[in-house]
């Protein structure tokens, strides 16, 4: 019987016969596998760094979202998302005792301009309440006040970098006027950098008073309200209060009150679902690579029918070929799956430090580096099964009058 190194000699030399052949199939492969490491790691890299942006907020805060989440579900349909109003977070803040503060929040995409240039940004429209809440600091000037709030003032609190991309400085652009959708804002502040999440650059904004907000996009509903409790201790008690006061505000119960954790754990299933319909979409391509290891190795059987033959009438056992032709296939994974490893490292750093601003190390996981490379190889001896059984069980005399 043929040694296992003899086979894998036999293979190799199968392969370099047919370069061109060779090189394409394994391409399948290594495509296959990078896709696979690349996109289920950025996608475990991004689950982390979106839950850890949120659970930086703390554990003190609860969302108020609109619409009611079905049963089983945490997040509402867009249905309802008109049903949040700024009396809400007022009769949030005078009535419940373990809400430190409420801040509302709408926003909108919309050119702005300023300086002699324009910029599309996101404007929020919010309460002097969120720079507490969200433990946010000035780099110039001030934030918006409730004076700015009642009086409907047209003033803006620019982020870092919009200040930067409209006036060149921060510094600078204090006192200065920017146009928001035809109206002339001044700038009052500029915040300190947040940094980016998914590649949404949270010092790219512009904060206006929430009532200025609602006049200037002729809206009467808020996105959301964010609402910060005493303390950790009274987060659940905070939570019960809000939805008391809401529940006598509305008709219906048409909000949604999620504490950090409740509100964590729903993004985080949401991401981790996505992370594997992405993985799933990536086994697909490493699928299509099996099968055409599967219609290289049939053409190689039916191209080598002679040769076959005539090892057969040697005394060549079907043993023999099917180890032969299966060691093919699964040197063509090997080679492909090693590459595609490379490869998908290689694509899952780069996306990860341009997209998430992470160090390489946290975008890479070994489980899923050694499972891909894996099912690569499992591919290669599944796909390449039927071949070399087909080749295994020719007959030396009909394999020699092939022509």
């Amino acid at each position: 019987m043929v040694g296992f190194w003899e086979a894998v000699e036999q293979a190799w030399d199968a392969l370099r016969a047919n370069p061109l052949r060779s090189v394409l199939t394994t391409l399948g492969v290594v495509i296959g596998v990078a896709a696979v490491i690349a996109l289920v790691s950025v996608g475990q890299a991004a689950r982390s760094r979106v839950v850890g942006e949120f659970a930086s907020l703390g554990p003190d805060l609860l969302w108020v979202l609109p619409g009611k989440a079905e049963e089983g579900q945490q997040f509402a349909t867009q249905e309802g998302r008109f049903t949040l109003t700024f009396s809400d977070a007022q009769a949030i803040e005078r009535e419940a005792r373990a809400v430190a503060g409420v801040a509302p929040w709408l926003q909108t995409s919309i050119e702005v301009s300023g300086g002699g240039r324009r910029e599309v940004t996101t404007v929020i429209g919010t309460t002097a309440n969120y720079l507490q809440i969200r433990d946010l600091r000035l780099l110039e000037g001030r934030f918006l006040t409730d004076a700015d709030m009642q009086r409907r003032k047209r003033v803006v609190v620019l982020g870092e970098v919009l200040a930067r991309q409209l006036f060149g400085s921060p510094r600078w652009s204090l006192g200065r006027r920017i146009s928001i959708n035809g109206r002339a804002f001044e700038v009052v502040g500029v915040l300190r950098p947040q940094g980016q999440v998914l590649g949404v650059d949270l010092d790219d904004r512009a904060y206006i008073p929430f009532s200025t907000a609602q006049l200037l996009f002729q809206v009467n509903y808020a996105s959301f309200l964010f609402v910060k409790a005493q303390d950790t201790a009274s987060v659940l008690r905070a939570q019960r209060e809000v939805e008391r006061v809401l529940r006598r505000e509305h008709d219906e119960e048409d909000f949604t009150v999620l504490t950090q954790s409740q509100f964590l754990g729903a993004l985080d299933a949401i991401l981790r679902i996505l992370t594997i319909a992405l993985s799933s979409i990536a086994a697909i391509s490493l699928l299509v690579g099996g099968i055409g290891i599967m219609n290289i190795m049939l053409v190689s059987v039916t191209e080598r029918t002679r040769e076959i033959g005539i090892r057969k009438a040697l005394g060549a056992r079907r043993a023999d070929l099917l180890v032969q032709f299966l060691v093919e296939a699964v040197a063509i994974s090997l080679v492909g799956g090693t590459l595609g490893m490379g490869v998908g490292l290689a694509a899952s750093w780069a996306i990860a430090a341009r997209l998430l601003d992470q160090p390489p190390t946290a975008s890479a996981s070994l489980p899923v580096v050694v499972l891909a490379f894996s099912f690569s190889v499992l591919v290669g001896v599944v796909f390449g099964t039927y071949p070399a059984w087909r080749a295994a069980r020719l007959h030396p005399i009909e394999a020699l009058r092939y022509e």
